[in-house]
């Protein structure tokens, strides 16, 4: 009885815990470390950034100023509280790798995001005659940018930010499960690719477009002109170009490698962050299209939004995939072929 009485008295270790999500899931927890924290509070800022930047004034194109639409600027929040969800879960220090996927895959595809948003500070003779800003088609005779711009900046630096930081921290960081989601990678990769395949054409596709004019001339001749919006990949300038370029090849590089991060839950934080942005532009996309008579959708955004469904998708479904799933993959399989996948 002494000695039980002793034992129970003693501090309790500082060493891993043992914490569950999902379907009777357990996980083995360490300390988070410093790098993660930072990583997590790099993100917060960067969040509130963005739903600051919306509210800003964002350029002024010759006479015009140009904001966004108040249901636009609300479809933007939808990635912003996803960042937000996936720094709280490193500083809880409950399910770390969960928020760190998401906030790495996040910090990727700001490094185009980064780029693309630069080209708005270029001067007029820069740009197209005419693009497409916040839902607003516009002749770029005169442009400068406004705070809206400057904001925007910040923010995807902040999680340009986080991203180096994430990578630092992410081997210093435990967080392991029973790997009974490794049989089912090869799977995973093949629904990445399928969801990379629209994330990646939606990013080459104009997002927005114009109905065409018709023009009927003094001799009753009808002519059907092509209005200007927005353009594809290869018709950009300059930054836009490296910038969608870069945007591109980050959400096929992330998306394929979600399939391989340990634990399970790091593959469903990057599904989970990829598929916060694409539904979020998407959805931002079709508030701008409905702002004016003169835009339409375009398939870059049905593709914004087809993307974003996919990795929402594949997130339910590798959080969901049970160890019966699992068995009845390796059922057929020798012993020998039994192993798992290293971790990453």
């Amino acid at each position: 009885m002494g000695e039980t009485v002793r034992n129970a008295s003693r501090p309790a270790s500082r060493g891993p815990s043992v914490a569950s999500a999902g379907r009777s899931a357990r996980h083995v927890v360490g300390p988070v470390p410093a790098a993660a924290r930072v990583a997590a509070g790099f993100t917060l800022a960067g969040a509130v950034a963005l739903v600051v930047a919306g509210a800003l004034p964002y350029a002024d194109v010759g006479e015009s100023a140009v904001s966004a639409a108040p249901l636009a600027w609300l479809a933007s929040w939808l990635w912003p509280l996803a960042l937000v969800g996936a720094a709280a879960s490193v500083l809880a220090g409950r399910l770390p790798r969960l928020g760190l996927a998401a906030i790495a895959v996040s910090g990727a595809l700001a490094v185009g995001l980064t780029t693309t948003e630069a080209y708005q500070l270029a001067d007029a003779g820069s740009h197209r005659a005419v693009e497409v800003f916040l839902g607003q088609r516009l002749v770029t005779s005169e442009l400068l940018a406004g705070p809206g711009v400057a904001v925007t900046l910040a923010a995807y630096a902040l999680l340009v930010s986080a991203l180096v930081t994430t990578l630092i921290a992410w081997p210093r960081t435990t967080m392991e499960d029973s790997g009974d989601f490794d049989a089912l990678r090869p799977r995973a990769l093949v629904a990445s690719a399928i969801a990379a395949l629209p994330g990646a054409l939606s990013v080459v596709a104009p997002v927005h477009t114009a109905p065409d004019e018709v023009v009927e001339s003094i001799s009753g001749l009808r002519m059907t002109l092509e209005v200007p919006a927005d353009v594809a990949l290869p018709e950009r300038l300059g930054l836009d170009l490296l910038g969608g370029g870069l945007l591109a090849a980050a959400v096929v590089i992330t998306a394929l490698l979600a399939a391989t991060l340990r634990p399970r839950l790091a593959s469903v934080g990057a599904y989970a962050g990829l598929a916060a942005y694409f539904l979020s532009t998407g959805l931002v996309a079709l508030a701008e299209a409905g702002r004016y008579a003169d835009l339409l959708i375009g398939p870059g955004g049905w593709l914004l939004l087809v993307a974003g469904v996919l990795f929402a998708a594949t997130a339910g479904w590798a959080l969901c995939a049970s160890p019966a799933d699992v068995e009845d993959v390796l059922a057929p399989a020798s012993p020998h072929l039994r192993r798992s996948y290293p971790a990453v």
